[in-house]
């Protein structure tokens, strides 16, 4: 694996994280969404997703680091802070590519997605909606000690209905700690 570099995502790169997104979508949630969704739309449903999110104007109340290789992109993190503001910042997205998994990367974005929380909105807690068949993903949030706090059934892209649960993170500074230990500290950014 080339060396990995960190830089803030810009509207340009809409198409790649859009495939990212799909690709990982597809491997996490078969048998929780549709197979004709993931088969099918969520290709260009993803792109016009990401595609209207860099057009709108909240800019700065939105956060997306991409973590790429020289000609690849292997990971993102998304945090909203306009997402259930009740709930404080959203971690809306955190992707890596399959074959490059348990190697620490998720935790970096994610501890980079905290700081820069922190750097924004220093009270607020954070949160995520994850699938509850989502055994990969609530292994990760478990190891860094999100507490559920809530169980929704949720309408999702391609028709589902599926139940998720709202990990929550209270003490952000502890939650660093946690990820930047387990991960080897801090990214270096890239050009």
């Amino acid at each position: 694996m080339n060396m990995i570099g960190f830089r803030l995502a810009i509207p340009s790169d809409h198409i790649r994280i859009a495939s990212l997104h799909a690709d990982s979508w597809r491997r996490s949630y078969r048998g929780i969404l549709p197979d004709t969704y993931l088969d099918h739309e969520i290709g260009e449903e993803r792109e016009r997703l990401w595609k209207r999110r860099f057009l709108a104007p909240d800019v700065d109340r939105r956060y997306v680091l991409l973590a790429e290789t020289d000609t690849d992109l292997v990971g993102f993190v998304c945090v909203l802070l306009d997402e259930e503001t009740e709930w404080g910042a959203c971690l809306d997205n955190l992707h890596v590519r399959s074959d490059i998994r348990g190697q620490g990367l998720g935790r970096r974005l994610f501890a980079e997605a905290v700081r820069w929380v922190r750097s924004k909105e220093p009270r607020w807690p954070i949160h995520a909606w994850v699938f509850e068949a989502n055994d990969s993903a609530r292994g990760f949030y478990d190891t860094t000690k999100g507490e559920i706090l809530e169980r929704e059934i949720k309408q999702m892209p391609g028709g589902a209905k599926v139940l998720c649960l709202r990990y929550v993170w209270c003490d952000l500074r502890a939650l660093v700690r946690n990820l930047t230990q387990r991960s080897g500290g801090r990214p270096h950014a890239r050009g």
